[in-house]
């Protein structure tokens, strides 16, 4: 049954733009093995196909977004691509293969990488180093391929932890990371507005913003994020379909949303196909921008970005020109520069 509603008869041929995906959940289940088991590390099952059915999301396996982060991705999904030999490898891995099976030409990866440093336990510049080489090395063996790295903010982190990789993202924005966003479950504490400085600066040294926001039933920190931070995307964005005026909001300021159709199903953050059919048409109907990601390409079976497209296109959500126009807007809207391995030297 996964099968038959996932795939569809259209596939495009044309090169592809994915601006919305995690390192850590667009690391194949394989690799993941392969970084344990070169590392040692003791894994919840003993089996590779446990394992991977384990960690791995679908259409008919479901999971709320923050239990799924609670018991899988942060404690265990973090852990094992943690270090300056994962992250590279994952780096190069994610991007050389999103080229290779996909026909991606322009990717942008996002991360914290203080989800990535074993708890502080290795020093940060070794971390961002290594996934500017792993990003390096798939440039240098692809030379149609152009990438750029984002950091995450973590909306649980202190404002002391999240300057420290707004300081870092200035410092490596030469060598790739292009630009910041915001991620991780709402927290009471957590105000775009805290960050309207620490942002203006890191726009001022030329990185482009994102954030995580409208990706629950809930619009108002859309508002927040768009009055105070000024994003030029929006991660998921959904909820906005809701709100009409909001809609006009995100227009007037051409905003670009990142949608990623099959997360938002498996997460629960939309109840189904009929839901998210309505939230892309309002969108279209509005002239809303949007581009179409994967998100978790691999923690959510069958979900790569060619795939998206034709699941879109099979159930009638969007028309093979919509979604030549979503990719053509992912092309445009890029915070990564297009001229390949060249654009950092």
């Amino acid at each position: 049954m996964l099968k038959s509603l996932m795939e569809g008869s259209f596939t495009p041929t044309y090169p592809l733009a994915e601006l919305h995906t995690h390192l850590g959940a667009a690391i194949h289940p394989g690799i993941y093995w392969k970084i344990a088991h070169d590392q040692g590390f003791k894994l919840p099952q003993k089996d590779y196909h446990e394992f991977r059915d384990f960690i791995r999301l679908s259409l008919e396996h479901t999971v709320p977004m923050e239990k799924y982060f609670k018991d899988i991705y942060h404690p265990l999904l973090d852990r094992l691509s943690s270090g300056t030999h994962a992250v590279e490898e994952a780096t190069y891995e994610i991007m050389s293969g999103a080229y290779r099976s996909n026909n991606i030409t322009l990717i942008e990866l996002r991360n914290n990488p203080m989800k990535h440093n074993h708890n502080g336990t290795i020093d940060l510049d070794h971390v961002i180093m290594a996934m500017i080489r792993g990003m390096e090395r798939a440039l240098l063996e692809y030379p149609r391929l152009s990438a750029g790295i984002i950091f995450c903010l973590a909306r649980e982190f202190s404002f002391e932890q999240n300057e420290i990789i707004v300081e870092k993202a200035i410092k490596y924005r030469r060598r790739g990371v292009v630009g910041l966003d915001f991620a991780g479950p709402a927290t009471k504490s957590f105000h775009f507005e805290t960050y309207k400085k620490l942002i203006a600066k890191a726009k001022k040294h030329g990185l482009k913003i994102t954030a995580h926001t409208g990706e629950v039933k809930n619009a108002n920190d859309v508002w927040e994020a768009l009055e105070t931070i000024s994003p030029q995307r929006i991660g998921h964005g959904i909820m906005a379909a809701y709100d009409r005026k909001l809609l006009k909001e995100i227009v007037k300021r051409e905003v670009v949303l990142e949608i990623c159709p099959l997360s938002n199903l498996v997460t629960q953050a939309v109840e189904n196909i009929e839901e998210l059919t309505f939230i892309i048409r309002t969108l279209i109907e509005h002239n809303v921008l949007f581009t179409i990601n994967t998100d978790w390409p691999e923690m959510i079976e069958r979900a790569h970005l060619k795939r998206q497209f034709s699941f879109l296109l099979k159930h009638k959500i969007m028309t093979e020109a919509e979604l030549k126009r979503s990719n053509k807007i992912a092309f445009e809207s890029a915070f990564a520069p297009q001229k390949g391995l060249s654009s950092y030297l």
